[in-house]
């Protein structure tokens, strides 16, 4: 897992193509709005988005938010990147996401689990840092 901020991860994954170039603002709409709760903590990226690939199909990323967060409590629009249907079909991003309560044992597990791909090759993972 490689932690980089924002210019960065920019720079390298979304400038190089015009199909990156509008997943980078879904993804940082994305990000946006899950920082508009104030209940973001980390920010995890992989998939196509984060390989060589011209013309990724999407953006895959995981969400770590505080305990406290309560979905009944977050703005509409907010809402809609929390909820997998929504953020699919408003933003082309699988979104998973999970309370910081779930430990860094579980976290660790998950993000091997997902550093795998589907032909089972070893692929990468980015923290974007928040600010």
């Amino acid at each position: 897992m490689h932690a980089v901020q924002w210019e960065e991860f920019a720079s390298r994954f979304g400038a190089s193509t015009p199909r990156r170039k509008w997943l980078l603002g879904r993804l940082r709409t994305v990000l946006s709005l899950a920082a508009s709760t104030e209940k973001l903590r980390r920010a995890f990226v992989w998939g196509s988005f984060v390989t060589a690939k011209a013309s990724p199909r999407d953006v895959d990323l995981l969400l770590i938010v505080t305990e406290d967060f309560e979905m009944q409590k977050v703005a509409a629009a907010a809402r809609m990147v929390f909820d997998s249907v929504q953020a699919r079909l408003l933003y082309e991003s699988d979104v998973f996401w999970a309370r910081d309560s779930i430990g860094n044992e579980t976290l660790e597990l998950w993000l091997e689990t997902y550093q795998i791909s589907r032909s089972f090759r070893k692929r990468g993972i980015v923290e974007l840092e928040l600010l």
